[in-house]
């Protein structure tokens, strides 16, 4: 069934990769001061970059899922079956939904758009956040038509976060056991159980440290690079660091938030890889400098 699941994900993806990405017209001046602020978007909307999620085909919630993967450790089995489940749409309807962040330096003006909470599979009332490693992360992205946040962009969203959580961690054993099923699920129902009643869709940011796109990574390909868990009183708990774990390392605390591809500068669209390359427009979403992440997590 997985090679079935593969031949799928290629043809999808040569079909999103189709069209190439926009090259930069020009350069675009910018200040080192910005402001953040977000709105809610639907995918569909014509003013909003298209999402290549694709059509639910399963119907099985989070704890189902999440019950049907509790004896299998952390693997790339259990990576083959997440991907699974994303590769058959089973995410939540509100993950379909995109988050505008918009960030303003001098007289220029960016915007992407954001997922509302990391990775998960299952519906609106029952869902399960999903650690990955990057690997299966970076495909996932591609599948979606999106990328994985650089530092600055994480921290941007922080900021525009409309529902701050505190970071929770679990608590020793720090070995490992942080990567087991049944950690993840048991982070999972602490996040759940702080967000009480709020309806699922705003932009949700502190529960989860990001798995990132860094310059360090140019120095350490094999690696993971990971920050956040940011306090509401912007304390952070984990600065960046793409050391200290290899790229099969996820546990319970990682989450994947994932940017569409596609991002407007003044109006314009352009691809964030390019804008990412731009000694210039770089300076907007990263704070490491201008840098090729397109190969990163291959």
């Amino acid at each position: 069934m997985l090679q079935v699941y593969t031949i799928i994900f290629t043809i999808i993806v040569a079909i999103t990769l189709s069209d190439p990405a926009k090259t930069l017209a020009q350069h675009i001046g910018f200040s080192n001061s910005a402001s953040v602020k977000s709105s809610r978007s639907n995918i569909l909307s014509t003013d909003v970059p298209v999402f290549t999620i694709p059509l639910r085909t399963i119907n099985i919630n989070g704890t189902g899922f999440g019950n049907s993967i509790m004896n299998v450790g952390p693997t790339q089995t259990r990576e083959d079956l997440i991907f699974a489940q994303f590769l058959a749409g089973n995410v939540p309807e509100f993950m379909r939904n995109a988050i505008s962040v918009t960030v303003t330096a001098g007289n220029d003006t960016l915007t992407y758009w954001v997922l509302p909470d990391v990775l998960s599979v299952g519906t609106n009332t029952d869902y399960l956040r999903t650690p990955l490693n990057p690997l299966t992360a970076k495909k996932i992205a591609d599948l979606f038509g999106c990328v994985l946040p650089t530092r600055k962009m994480a921290h941007q969203i922080w900021q525009a976060a409309t529902v701050k959580l505190s970071p929770s961690p679990n608590g020793p054993p720090y070995d490992a056991t942080m990567m087991s099923t049944e950690r993840m699920i048991f982070h999972n129902k602490k996040i759940q159980t702080a967000l009480g009643n709020k309806v699922p869709g705003e932009l949700v940011t502190g529960h989860k440290k990001d798995v990132v796109i860094s310059v360090g990574l140019l120095t350490y390909p094999k690696n993971v690079a990971i920050v956040g868990w940011w306090y509401p009183s912007g304390q952070i708990i984990q600065p960046l660091n793409y050391v200290s774990h290899d790229r099969y390392y996820k546990d319970y605390s990682h989450g994947i938030r994932l940017i569409n591809r596609m991002v407007t500068i003044n109006g314009q669209w352009y691809d964030i890889y390019d804008v990412l390359r731009n000694k210039t427009l770089a300076t907007l979403i990263s704070d490491e400098g201008p840098f090729d992440a397109t190969q990163m997590y291959t």
